[in-house]
């Protein structure tokens, strides 16, 4: 179990900011602080130009989970896409850095996704081949890899969907 949550962490540095500050600390952000009440009229206008959470990437995202076998990872990955983003901003420690800790997960999952692809594509006959997700039940090198791959692709595109949330809410005048 700890070794899913590590790798769920791992694989979606988005999904964890949007649970961790959207469900876990939900009661935490002052609501009568300075910082919150001069955001707030900010952030309801940019809630009109921006997406609120990233429900619109379902469809795709139950596409791209369908082969994977982590049910926590999936199941976590879906709820992560009905999160409030705005509500995930304002427990932020600021939207550059968040922006800035987004682009650096994006890179590393797509070197991540690269070299479970490379090693995947070594364990076909022939490496120009499709990759295929394995069957339940079936393990070994490829599989893995293949786990892996999907897990990157997944993360990445949700992680480059709220980045581009957050680079909205900052055109937006959020800080």
């Amino acid at each position: 179990m700890h070794r899913i949550w590590q790798e769920f962490v791992i694989a979606a540095g988005f999904s964890f900011i949007l649970i961790y500050g959207s469900v876990w600390e939900r009661d935490a952000v002052a609501k009568d602080s300075p910082s919150s009440s001069s955001q707030g009229g900010g952030m309801a206008s940019a809630a009109k130009q921006c997406p609120t959470n990233l429900s619109f990437l379902q469809p795709k995202m139950e596409k791209a989970l369908q082969f994977i076998k982590s049910a926590k990872f999936r199941e976590a990955m879906l709820a992560s896409l009905q999160a409030s983003i705005p509500q995930a901003i304002t427990q932020a420690d600021g939207l550059a850095q968040q922006i800035f800790f987004l682009k650096q997960e994006i890179a590393r999952q797509e070197k991540e996704g690269a070299h479970a692809e490379k090693v995947a594509r070594e364990g076909l006959k022939d490496p120009s081949q499709e990759l295929k997700p394995c069957r339940h039940g079936k393990e070994g090198a490829y599989c893995y890899a293949m786990e892996q791959y999907l897990v990157s692709r997944a993360a990445n595109m949700a992680n480059q969907e709220f980045l581009n949330a957050l680079l909205c809410y900052q055109r937006e005048g959020m800080r």
